[in-house]
């Protein structure tokens, strides 16, 4: 198989990726008036919503930046990639490669602990103790979001289209959930105006009318 139709593939992995990070961005990252408005309609979902992304993140993340060969088997790696890619001739994006790898790589020692104690496996003692594992700060999110869009941008550069420019952070349309946050928010208008007497049956009518209704 060509390196171009693996970094092809990774890229692809990337996006959604992003794609689950503004899920959770969206939801549970715009302030506490957000978390607040979630909470009120449906606290168990949502809190449970919340850990299931965030362990989805993590577990993602530390699958692309696993070793290139575990267990004989080869992974499709952020390190499986740099030693397929050849970045003689251009000696400047190979000692940047190289710092982007580096510095993605501490941002997996930040979270790795999480991913093997308590989400790829269910470490007793950790369990026990009941703290949180893999803590990292929005500033460290922030540089290993960067840090993968660079990396990307200058394999994709390389590999798959010269003239081209993947920009992860840039790729629109990754996430509806702020339709979501719409919808519920909307929601909290109808209620309210349902406990104004003097629009309680106009309102119901449009209200119990809807297509949605049953839904």
């Amino acid at each position: 198989m060509a390196l171009k139709d693996e970094i092809e593939a990774m890229a692809q992995f990337c996006v959604h990726l992003r794609s689950v990070w503004r899920h959770y961005e969206i939801l549970f990252e715009e302030g506490e008036l957000r978390r607040t408005l979630l909470h009120r309609i449906a606290p168990v979902f949502f809190g449970d919503l919340n850990q299931l992304l965030i362990e989805q993140l993590v577990l993602q993340i530390c699958r692309l930046t696993d070793p290139p060969v575990t267990m004989g088997r080869t992974n499709l790696t952020i390190d499986y990639v740099i030693g397929e890619a050849d970045f003689s001739g251009a000696p400047e994006d190979q000692a940047r490669i190289k710092t982007l790898r580096d510095s993605i790589h501490h941002f997996r020692s930040k979270i790795i602990p999480a991913r093997n104690r308590l989400i790829g496996h269910l470490d007793r003692d950790a369990v026990m103790a009941g703290e949180p594992l893999g803590p990292a700060s929005e500033a460290e999110w922030k540089q290993f979001w960067d840090d993968l869009e660079q990396f990307l941008h200058l394999v994709h550069t390389r590999y798959v289209n010269p003239s081209g420019h993947f920009m992860l952070n840039d790729v629109g349309m990754i996430s509806d959930a702020d339709s979501l946050v719409k919808a519920l928010k909307e929601s909290t208008y109808f209620h309210r105006a349902l406990d104004d007497h003097t629009l309680t049956q106009r309102v119901a009518d449009i209200g119990f009318n809807s297509e949605f209704t049953n839904a």
